[in-house]
């Protein structure tokens, strides 16, 4: 299924506040619009750095993005839609100081 980010805004909003990430966060979206997944095995053969959250009671997975510099913690859903909800957007230290399953700053 084709992916949707619920919402892209969200990441828009963030590279205004941090322009550095912005070529990073279009390198991923581009890459994005490819992609068609209907299980975790797709989504890992396309970002093979993707990482889930493990021990959590909602489905959330990680993203590395830009050389790992920034990290996106998404909700996820694969059953009628594929969805990726945002929670967490971040450069790698500021997600190392988040609670990974419970973060939603959005």
């Amino acid at each position: 299924m084709k992916i949707r980010v619920i919402t892209q805004e969200t990441i828009w909003e963030y590279c205004k506040e941090n322009a550095r990430a912005l070529s990073s966060f279009y390198v991923f979206l581009e890459k994005l619009d490819n992609c068609d997944w209907n299980d975790l095995n797709e989504v890992k053969q396309d970002f093979p750095k993707m990482s889930l959250v493990k021990n959590c009671e909602r489905n959330r997975i990680v993203f590395d993005i830009g050389g790992n510099n920034y990290r996106m913690n998404c909700d996820y859903n694969f059953y009628k839609n594929c969805c990726l909800y945002i929670a967490f957007i971040g450069t790698h230290a500021e997600y190392d100081k988040v609670d990974a399953c419970n973060v939603q700053l959005y």
